[in-house]
């Protein structure tokens, strides 16, 4: 097998983390550098059609859901952001965490690299971390610990989960520098002539 053609993950370089706008607030964006791994995994439902009790046919197909697991190290105000964190009702720079947090809905995306250089852009539009906070000290340790995230990913409106392209088939430079921090379904869609 010819490995031009093949292109093998091998470096998550940049992830975005991006908050729609809401209640007349602006959009964020948090575009993170300092990526130790991510995992995803996309679900999939099967349907069996059975023959006098015997399987004679399946097909499996997306839901559009699935799971992402990141490790990273992750800046002070988006760790908040991410947990729904609130310092509502309390001194200057003190934030809390329990029942009136919500997580948010947002969009994560990523730049991943293959062993050549070669980029890829993959989008997760519908998402929310559906992990609880955790967090690990270490006294003495040689390694300052990362933080782990489980997104929850969720079909969009059109029952996408997930958007991925290679740099090089894409010929929408607005789109390619748009991507990280402004991907939405719709920038993804072709525009009628």
């Amino acid at each position: 097998m010819p490995t031009e053609t093949v292109f093998s993950e091998y470096e998550i370089r940049k992830m975005g983390l991006n908050f729609p706008a809401a209640d007349n607030a602006e959009a964020t964006s948090f575009v993170c550098e300092c990526i130790g791994s991510s995992e995803e995994e996309m679900d999939v439902k099967t349907v069996t059609k059975n023959c006098r009790g015997v399987p004679a046919k399946e097909r499996t197909k997306g839901t559009g859901a699935g799971t992402v697991k990141v490790s990273m190290h992750c800046p002070y105000e988006l760790y908040h952001r991410l947990y729904g964190m609130t310092n509502d009702g309390l001194k200057d720079g003190i934030w809390s965490y329990g029942q009136k947090c919500l997580h948010p809905v947002l969009c994560v995306t990523q730049m991943v690299l293959d062993e050549d250089g070669n980029v890829k852009y993959k989008a997760y539009p519908k998402c929310t971390v559906k992990s609880g906070m955790a967090r690990k000290t270490e006294n003495g340790a040689d390694e300052v610990a990362e933080i782990e995230l489980e997104i929850s990913v969720m079909p969009d409106s059109d029952g996408q989960g997930m958007y991925e392209a290679l740099e090089s088939q894409l010929t929408d430079d607005e789109l390619k520098s748009e991507w990280l921090e402004k991907f939405t379904s719709d920038l993804a869609k072709k525009v009628a002539a």
